[in-house]
This record gives structure tokens, sequence and C-alpha cells, in this order.
């Protein structure tokens, strides 16, 4: 695959508890948009983390110009952290993954290779690399997805995505919970945008716990919905 195939490219991590991955994530990032393009931006969303997150980022921020940070004034949930890395993003082509360094970003010329032919290349885990729990979890959150608005995707809730602006900028974000991954693949589908899906690798969560499975999260989403539903009709 040739190298500099995209005109421009928005790097962005939604960041809590990251303090061991931060950098590593960022540092590799560098690496990768440098092999795709020569005008590119990393956003590090730093959701008012209680560890040394937001202060990793902002060295990181001091040491590379293309790094910048913004930090959340309190903590709103890794929804409004992806809202607000999609909507500060500046390049035409924006790339979104979680801080905690579960997908390897390397990976990212695999998607941006369908970038020619399609607005949309989203990442579907080729094995998730997570307990019992988390499987019937997203394998749930999947069937409700599909039954409340027809949607079927492999993965529709995997965190790693690569958009142009010209899709973004038809749709708007009704929720602000983590619904918002699947948010994205409703409105493409609504829109009638093909998408193009890409296997990429997932592995296990090194530091600190997943908030994914908290009660109030689950919940919070679940309402979204619904919601979101009665928002589209």
């Amino acid at each position: 695959m040739p190298g500099k195939i995209l005109s421009s490219l928005s790097l962005f991590f939604p960041a809590y508890h990251d303090e061991n991955t931060i950098e590593s994530l960022t540092r590799a990032s560098v690496e990768v948009a440098k092999k795709l393009t020569d005008d590119f931006e990393i956003i590090i969303i730093d959701d008012k983390s209680p560890d040394r997150t937001g202060e990793i980022a902002d060295r990181l921020a001091g040491e590379f110009k293309e790094v910048r940070v913004i930090h959340h004034p309190q903590n709103l949930g890794v929804g409004q952290a992806m809202i607000t890395g999609y909507r500060s993003a500046a390049k035409d082509y924006v790339f979104y993954t979680d801080g905690d360094a579960q997908y390897d970003v390397r990976e990212l010329p695999l998607l941006a290779q369908h970038t020619t032919e399609y607005d949309i290349v989203v990442g579907y885990r080729l094995k998730r690399a997570e307990g019992w729990k988390r499987v019937f979890t997203s394998r749930s959150f999947h069937l409700l997805i599909f039954i409340f608005f027809g949607v079927h995707y492999r993965d529709i809730d995997c965190s790693f995505k690569l958009l142009h602006r010209r899709f973004l900028e038809k749709i708007i974000f009704r929720t602000n919970s983590g619904l918002i991954d699947a948010e994205i693949m409703i409105q493409a589908n609504r829109l009638k945008s093909p998408v193009k899906e890409v296997g990429v690798h997932h592995y296990p969560r090194r530091f600190g716990r997943s908030q994914c499975l908290r009660l109030k999260l689950i919940l919070s989403m679940l309402l979204d919905m619904v919601k979101l539903r009665f928002k589209l009709w």
C-alpha cells in the first residue's frame, strides 16, 4: 500500500484513567500518521481523569506540535468525550480509538487504504479479548440495535473508526452516552452511506478496569436508545 494516501487526518482519543497507555498510543499515532499524510493532528480528550492522564497529555503536546489536549472541566463520560473529539477535529479524515490501547493504532493503514471508495471505514474485532460478560453484553446490545433501528453490522460498537468529514457534516449527534459509536452507524444506514468493515485485532486491557459494565452507564445507554428511536421517528 503506498504511503501519503490521505489528504489530511485528525486522530483523537477519549482518555480516562489512561496514564499507563496514553503516551505509547500517542507516539505510535504520530509515527503511523506520518506514513499516511503530511497534514495531521492528534487530539487527546482528557475527560477530567483523576490520574496523571492529563499531565502526560500536556507534556506530549509540548513535545509534538501536532498534538493538542482538550481538558473537560468535569467528567462528562465517554460519549461526550467522543462528541468533543469529532467536533474539534479539523482535518478531512477523522479517526477515533480508545485511550486504553486495546486496539493497535498501527493497523490504521488497513482502514485508510479503502478511503478512495468509502467515506466510512470501520473496524470489527477479529476476536474479542474480553470475558464472557462483555461478550454477552455486546451481543445483547447488537440485538437491541437491530430491534430498535433495523441496523446490523459486524461490530457496531468497535472503537476503531475512520470517517470522512463530508459524512460527519451530514449527521447530528442526538445522544451523549456510550451510544455514540452505534449512533454513527445508525446515521450511516439512514443516509444509505456505504460502509467498509475491516477486521482488526483486539487486545486484553493491560491496565485499569473497563467502565462499560457499570450499571449507570448501561442504563444511560438504554435510555438514550429509546430517546433516539423517538427522535428519529
